[in-house]
């Protein structure tokens, strides 16, 4: 019996050879057929297979011994192996493999072989050595997860094999079906080329009246940014960049007005506040802060929905990102639903997952760090106003709406959403939970650090005279002393967002240069000259926001409708800090499922065994129409502060 492999560039007549152009070409398709692989792109696979080593072996090779260490994993090209394990009766079978195929995955992770395995017939195999396996493992960690699957799976077929008791046959592979993807690729194929066309052929008319020749190519440019934003063929920064360029690239503004946004104290404030946020989602203090605080209201059902929507409420303005607070709150709402017995999209289950989702979300624009769009709108407003509407400006102007969404979303938890039948859970699951979380931890204080100096710099913002992007900024700073290394800085923060952010910034920059801000300010005068009062405009801006929510994802539809509303809203007799956060609450909502980033998150996160979407598109609606309630309501008190005119 031969034992060692046949070097590679040794020549046998008796063998095929070690690789051959076919065996080359079939290359892919072996990898593929790996469940660790099949996943990887084209340029994943062509960087592993630079790695692969090929091997031929005679039929009877020893290939590996039991026992001996393991260094590699192999790739079976062509032949069949069999492997054995020793027994005090001799050598028992527990494997037979036939190319294609692979084998030694349990040696590689093991750093011992825990089988011998035996060429049937003369084979090729690549090898694929271990550093570069356990390199792969670190760049896309799901593949460790499919690698223990497959493990699992050759242990129950040892086992079985061992007991003489049948294989259990393969369940059928959940096969996706290619025309949905084709059928997207044609909606933005077709998107694209509308956001092109479409202003160039708008731009062969004249000017409309009032609007110069560059302020109508700028308007042409954001329009060709909005139909792309709507169809998505790229993603929304990527859009965002591009309208830029087009903008330098028409001559409408120089680079630094078109970027000046990047430089703004809202951009800054934003990078130093998502930094903080990641730090507080990555070291558990988020997690933590809301067990603590359902530890703090009664064990009832009752009880726990008001723990989620307080304590949401608590930490939204400590977390400006809405979809981490979600994310990290929903499995919780599961968890609790489990605890208290109820079944998988019950009325009971539903209104926990609901009540996280209010909490955690709906109250994102009533304080001025719970969204990081908000700082968009005060990037809008003149410095009087910026100043005006700090954190504590911008919750006391707010305060009315969010008071009346808190009323109306109580009703609609605890009326739509009635539980079947009252329930405790035990305060040993919430406990347990904290047990096992253990004392804070260093990271968890060096968060905490952070985010006190953001929030005692914002509280003494009127004594100590520091804008509180510098205070976001020295937040940052601190996190990064042992939360946020260098590849975490890289991965956790929402870059595209901020680039997003950054060039819209900058765009009410190029249309107030282009005079565009005072033609949007005389069209709405012509258009709503009918209607005298600015309370009712208030209104009927708002349903006009959501019915806009429709088509428009909700970034886009808060940022079109800001940049239109906000520098417009002194000529209708409203403040621009009231167009612009009626535009946020009122873009903030879904109704449709697909309308909601938050819902989708939550409804994800549960498995969708938490609520079904019939459940979400009435609580959606309904909490939409507390939304516009809630906004028609505060109108008188807006008029008494001098917002809105009467």
């Amino acid at each position: 019996m031969c034992e060692g492999p046949i070097p590679s560039g040794v020549a046998d007549a008796n063998l095929p050879p070690i690789v051959n152009e076919q065996h080359e070409a079939e290359l892919e398709s072996l990898l593929r057929l790996v469940p660790y692989f099949a996943g990887l792109d084209r340029v994943s696979l062509a960087r592993l297979a630079g790695a692969l080593e090929p091997m031929a072996f005679p039929a009877g090779t020893t290939i590996t011994r039991e026992g001996e260490a393991a260094g590699e994993l192999y790739l079976l090209a062509s032949g069949a192996i069999t492997a054995s394990v020793h027994a005090e009766s001799g050598a028992v079978d527990v494997g037979h493999v036939a190319a294609p195929g692979s084998f030694g995955e349990m040696g590689l992770l093991l750093s011992r072989r825990t089988a011998t395995v035996i060429a049937v017939n003369d084979v090729n195999v690549w090898r694929l050595p271990r550093e570069r396996f356990e390199q792969l493992v670190r760049e896309r960690p799901e593949i460790a997860l499919a690698v223990a699957t497959s493990l699992a799976d050759t242990l129950d077929r040892r086992q079985r094999t061992l007991v003489g008791a049948p294989l259990l046959e393969e369940p059928d592979p959940m096969r996706i079906d290619p025309r949905p993807r084709a059928s997207r690729t044609r909606v933005r194929v077709f998107g694209a080329a509308a956001a092109i066309a479409i202003p160039l052929v708008l731009a062969q008319f004249p000017a409309p009246q009032g609007l110069s020749v560059n302020g109508w190519h700028a308007v042409l440019v954001l329009l060709g940014a909005a139909i792309a934003w709507l169809a998505e063929p790229l993603p929304d920064f990527a859009v965002a960049i591009a309208m830029a360029v087009a903008w330098g690239a028409s001559g409408l503004a120089p680079l630094t007005t078109i970027f000046s946004g990047f430089a703004s104290s809202s951009w800054l404030l934003a990078l130093g506040a998502l930094a903080l946020a990641a730090a507080m989602v990555r070291s558990g203090l988020l997690f933590r802060a809301a067990l603590w605080l359902l530890r703090a209201f009664p064990a009832t059902h009752g009880g726990q929905m008001l723990a989620l929507v307080f304590g949401g409420i608590v930490l939204t303005p400590l977390v400006p990102l809405s979809v981490a607070r979600v994310a990290a709150i929903a499995p919780l709402t599961h968890e609790l639903a489990r605890a208290f017995g109820y079944a998988p999209r019950s009325k009971g289950s539903a209104s926990l997952a609901f009540a996280g989702l209010v909490g955690y979300w709906y109250f994102s624009s009533v304080f001025l760090t719970g969204l990081a769009t908000n700082f968009f709108v005060v990037g809008l407003l003149s410095p009087d106003d910026q100043r005006r509407f700090g954190w504590f400006g911008w919750l006391t102007a707010a305060a009315p709406v969010g008071l009346f969404c808190l009323v109306g979303a109580l009703v609609v938890l605890f009326v739509v959403l009635r539980a079947e039948a009252s329930a405790r859970v035990e305060a040993e699951t919430i406990r347990r939970q904290t047990r096992i979380l253990g004392p804070i931890r260093h990271s968890e204080r060096v968060a905490i650090a952070g985010l006190a100096v953001l929030v005692v710099g914002v509280l003494a913002q009127s004594v100590v005279a520091i804008d509180s992007a510098w205070l976001a900024l020295a937040a940052l700073v601190i996190v990064t002393a042992g939360v946020i290394d260098r590849e975490r800085f890289r991965s956790s923060l929402d870059w595209g967002f901020l680039v997003f952010l950054g060039v819209l910034l900058g765009s009410g920059a190029v249309l107030q240069a282009n005079g565009v801000d005072k033609w949007v300010a005389s069209l709405l005068l012509n258009v709503t000259a009918a209607v005298r009062s600015p309370g009712l405009l208030v209104v009927a801006f708002a349903a006009l926001v959501m019915v806009s929510r429709f088509l428009l994802p909700s970034r886009p539809a808060m940022v079109l409708l800001s940049l239109a509303l906000v520098p417009a809203a002194p000529a209708l007799g409203i403040a621009p800090w009231v167009a612009g956060f009626v535009v946020l609450v009122a873009a903030n909502v879904w109704v449709l499922p697909y309308q909601g980033l938050e819902y989708l998150i939550a409804r994800d996160a549960t498995n969708g065994e938490a609520f079904d979407d019939r459940q979400g598109t009435r609580v959606g609606a309904a909490l939409t129409i507390v939304r516009l309630a809630a906004i028609a309501l505060a109108v008188p008190i807006w008029q008494a502060m001098g917002l809105v005119g009467r």
